[in-house]
């Protein structure tokens, strides 16, 4: 008898024992599970911030680059337009017949060419234009702007099934291209653009290239202005999930390829 008693009693303590290792083991679970739970929340938070502050320095370094194209646009366009206008109505000879006809529709020209340059930005400056007509319209635009330079021999082709994405990824993708087209004007010397969209099932492929005098990356990289141009476009592609890869060569023109997903 005394032996089943001393039986039970090892049987309840071992018994209980084991119940409050496996409480304490449950609790410690759940300890570290909330633990993890918490870090995971606080990692979501910091993720979040970072993409808000990464979305807010996009949109700003887009923002000042769009100012600063409004700026040379009027500087260089449109400003030359008016003082040549200026100039001619300042140089009429009121005394000479045919000088006022020839002098004032000269004028007139400059005058008007000024004005489609302004109703230019005002359409590639508002959001809801590429909202309304889409990626490929603005571009068309934007192309059209510069093949009335007569300087340039442009190749722009689009291939698959176009595919119209949410305004703000098409925004960034013509900011884009804006700034990439606007290189080959200003610095790369070139003679011949090409512009290529090709719409395959999951993403949009893009090429954009020129004959012009390239660079070296290394030295566009370390040089005063190219290599912050070239790091915005990287930075900019990445911000809606794509890539860039930019190939140039000194004496062998550059082409930027990108390559963003839907």
């Amino acid at each position: 008898m005394p032996g089943e008693q001393h039986t039970i009693i090892v049987f309840i303590v071992v018994t209980t024992l084991f119940i409050l290792i496996l409480i304490s083991f449950i609790v410690f679970i759940l300890f570290l599970y909330q633990r993890r739970q918490i870090s995971y929340q606080k990692g979501l938070e910091i993720l979040k911030s970072d993409f808000e502050k990464t979305l807010l320095t996009t949109q700003l370094e887009i923002q000042e680059q769009t100012f600063q194209n409004i700026s040379r646009e009027i500087h260089d366009n449109i400003g030359l337009s008016l003082t040549l206008a200026k100039l001619n109505l300042n140089t009429i000879d009121w005394k000479d017949a045919n000088s006022p006809p020839e002098k004032v529709n000269g004028s007139i020209h400059f005058i008007s060419r000024a004005i489609e340059d302004l109703s230019y930005i005002s359409k590639a400056l508002h959001t809801d234009f590429i909202e309304e007509n889409g990626l490929l319209k603005a571009l068309e635009l934007e192309i059209g702007k510069i093949q009335k330079l007569g300087i340039y021999n442009i190749r722009y082709d689009v291939t698959g099934s176009p595919v119209y994405m949410q305004t703000q990824k098409e925004l960034v993708i013509f900011r884009i291209i804006q700034e990439v087209l606007n290189n080959c004007i200003k610095h790369a010397e070139a003679t011949a653009i090409t512009l290529l969209l090709n719409y395959q099932s999951d993403f949009v492929d893009i090429e954009l290239s020129d004959n012009g005098k390239g660079f070296a990356r290394r030295s566009a990289a370390t040089g005063p202005g190219k290599g912050t141009g070239l790091m915005n476009i990287v930075k900019r592609a990445a911000f809606i999930d794509g890539s860039c890869q930019v190939n140039s060569f000194p004496g062998k023109g550059t082409a930027v390829h990108l390559k963003i997903p839907y």
